[in-house]
């Protein structure tokens, strides 16, 4: 391991590499999130991100804004995450670095992918180029947590949100509900930003009975984004098999196994690295009782409902709360 000294300056340069990369949340899957910048003489003279799935790659970017290029080989690259030394969708960045003749790297964080893992700060050391790294690790890592998920865990990163009453309840039961109109548990406020989350992640899941008894549409019709890719778990039944599987698959929903080491083995070899499942109450605590989640999103609404149907245990102690209007959002996060 080569040890060099990090000053207040990298790591300055670095949060401005995760404050750039962020533009490219929801645009970039299954790709990481990447800024990059180059100061020469305690000056930026370039800073670039990621901005879309098989579009330029951060240091590209970052080179290309340079008017003066003869400042290159002066000038330090700030990066978050390691460059890639292989060829996918553009050409291995680390050969563009070492082309422009730049002669000191700062990495946040190294590349768990199979395909760079190390290969990236490798050869550019070999050609006498100047690596720092790690710098603000951790925060680089969690920064890009779905996409260490999926190269790591090989499966997607799960995040659990469901609605519930002050006092536990998800809902009325599905005859009551449909008796009744169904019951409202949030207000817009919450429905709009929930619209915003599904538009910064790669696919939505529901179980069966909640497509059959609620056929949520899933979209991002309140915020302006895209919308997640539709997975339904289906469980057994002894309905006709054949119309409910054409049906489903005719409303734009692939279906997935009831086992969940079956279903997250198909979305990882689909490249979905980011889930949000969306319920019901089964196969929530199905993810829960599994220890098959990242992530929980709890919103209680402001009106008990005194009856109905049991919403999950809040898995953790929040590591985040807020107040929404007159209505509560829960963080829980869960650390392996």
């Amino acid at each position: 391991m080569e040890w060099s000294i990090i000053s207040e300056q990298d790591e300055f340069y670095i949060q401005r590499c995760l404050s750039l990369a962020r533009a490219g949340f929801g645009f970039v899957s299954p790709n990481p999130m990447v800024g990059a910048v180059l100061v020469e003489n305690g000056k930026v003279i370039g800073e670039g991100w990621h901005r879309k799935y098989g579009e330029a790659h951060a240091e590209v970017n970052a080179i290309s804004a340079v008017t003066e290029i003869t400042r290159l080989p002066f000038s330090t690259l700030y990066v978050n995450l390691e460059p890639c030394a292989h060829f996918g969708k553009t050409p291995p960045c680390a050969d563009l670095i070492i082309a422009s003749r730049i002669k000191r790297v700062v990495v946040g964080c190294t590349d768990s992918h199979d395909k760079v893992s190390g290969k990236g700060i490798n050869s550019l050391r070999e050609k006498g180029i100047e690596v720092v790294t790690p710098v603000l690790e951790n925060a680089c890592k969690d920064f890009n947590r779905r996409f260490f998920t999926y190269h790591e865990q090989k499966r997607p990163y799960i995040i659990l949100k469901w609605a519930q009453t002050p006092d536990g309840f998800m809902g009325l039961p599905f005859m009551q509900s449909s008796r009744s109109g169904g019951y409202k548990i949030t207000n817009l406020d919450i429905d709009t930003l929930s619209h915003k989350w599904r538009s910064e992640e790669d696919a939505i899941l529901i179980g069966y009975r909640t497509y059959i008894h609620d056929h949520p549409l899933l979209t991002t019709r309140l915020f302006p984004g895209k919308s997640p890719r539709r997975f339904v778990i289906k469980y057994p039944t002894t309905g006709n098999k054949s119309r409910e599987d054409t049906q489903l698959t005719a409303e734009g929903y692939t279906i997935l196994p009831e086992n969940l080491t079956e279903a997250l083995a198909i979305l990882h070899e689909q490249k979905v690295t980011s889930l949000i499942v969306e319920g019901g109450a089964a196969t929530l605590r199905h993810f829960l009782e599994n220890n098959l989640w990242d992530e929980a999103r709890i919103l209680v609404g402001a009106h008990p409902l005194g009856h109905g149907i049991p919403a999950p245990a809040i898995p953790a102690a929040p590591s985040k709360e807020m107040k929404i209007s007159n209505n509560q959002l829960y963080y829980v996060r869960r650390h392996v």
